[in-house]
């Protein structure tokens, strides 16, 4: 079985932004406030991983 192909690091930061996005969507949608609250948390922080990943990437190739 093959493997697929290596994520470049713009990759990854675009499947942490889609995370992040996602978890704050989940939190809109969220029946208490602490799931909301973990879920608005879990957000921030994948947040900050994209940003650390797209700080580090530098500018997207075109």
């Amino acid at each position: 079985m093959s493997r697929p192909p290596p994520l470049t690091d713009h990759d990854v930061h675009r499947h942490l932004a889609r995370i992040a996005n996602e978890l704050r969507q989940l939190a809109e949608a969220s029946g208490s406030l602490v799931g909301e609250t973990a879920l608005r948390t879990a957000a921030q922080t994948v947040d900050g991983m994209a940003k650390v990943v797209r700080d580090h990437a530098g500018p997207e190739p075109h």
